[in-house]
């Protein structure tokens, strides 16, 4: 009787045992399954601009801006006015900035720490991600959908300059889309970004960044020491050798702000 009852134990218990290492199994999997395997380093995501403004008629502006990252290099590509400006990360969490005029096929280079336009880089998410950890970490957490790459966050807050909201895909520190509204009825303007395409071929990356790799560079230093090179000349009148459109702008190249999205000047 004695030995009945103990392998009915052993049986039960061993039944048990298995029951809880194949839940076990089966949460792991469906862990496993849900990581994003895509490397975040590696891509170029292109995006849609849209400004529009409720004042007198309403007024609608589109234009594109491309991300592209590979490893401590990223660039923001603007395909309206030829323009690519890049940042490189250094080991010593420096970065040096480039810009690349793809239509002359010329680059200005700036020293880690030179000041462009009245500041230092200083914020390397801001280049990286087009908006800053400062500003997710000020918006408020609503929703949360998804899982593994297509893990989506949405974000709101109502500011003192306007209605934020934005949906950010976390494991590829990417903007899904994001809108600002300001104002209301006739005075009402709007900015919004929404994600159009991403590519994660290393190929396409690689030769994109090699193709800028062979713009004639001239360092920014080097500038008011040549006066006979027209485009540098050009470029200086244009006020484009020191400022021009990057980071988190809207469609006019007027800088969003991590600190209420003010516009810069």
């Amino acid at each position: 009787m004695l030995n009945l009852l103990h392998r009915e134990f052993i049986v039960k218990n061993s039944y048990l045992l298995t029951l809880a290492l194949t839940t076990i199994s089966g949460l792991y999997s469906a862990q496993t399954f849900a990581q994003c395997e895509l490397n975040p380093d590696i891509l170029n995501a292109s995006y849609q601009l849209t400004s529009s403004s409720n004042q007198t008629a309403k007024t609608v502006h589109q234009s594109q801006i491309n991300l592209w990252r590979q490893g401590n290099t990223v660039a923001h590509q603007y395909p309206q006015t030829d323009i690519t400006e890049s940042w490189y990360l250094l080991a010593n969490q420096q970065i040096k900035p480039s810009r690349y005029f793809d239509g002359y096929q010329r680059a200005i280079e700036y020293q880690p720490g030179e000041v462009v336009h009245g500041k230092t880089e200083k914020d390397w998410s801001y280049r990286y991600q087009l908006v800053s950890n400062k500003l997710i970490e000020q918006l408020t957490l609503v929703n949360e959908s998804g899982q593994g790459c297509k893990r989506s966050q949405r974000f709101s807050k109502n500011t003192p300059n306007g209605l934020v909201t934005l949906t950010w895909l976390p494991e590829l520190k990417l903007i899904s889309q994001f809108n600002w509204q300001q104002g209301k009825g006739k005075q009402q303007v709007t900015e919004d970004w929404k994600l159009i395409e991403v590519e994660h071929n290393p190929a396409t990356i690689k030769a994109f960044f090699n193709n800028l790799s062979q713009y004639k560079t001239t360092d920014y230093a080097d500038i008011g020491d040549d006066h006979s090179d027209p485009f540098l000349t050009q470029m200086v009148t244009l006020g484009f050798v020191e400022h021009g459109a990057s980071g988190f702008y809207d469609v006019q190249g007027h800088a969003l702000e991590a600190n209420g999205h003010q516009h810069s000047h």
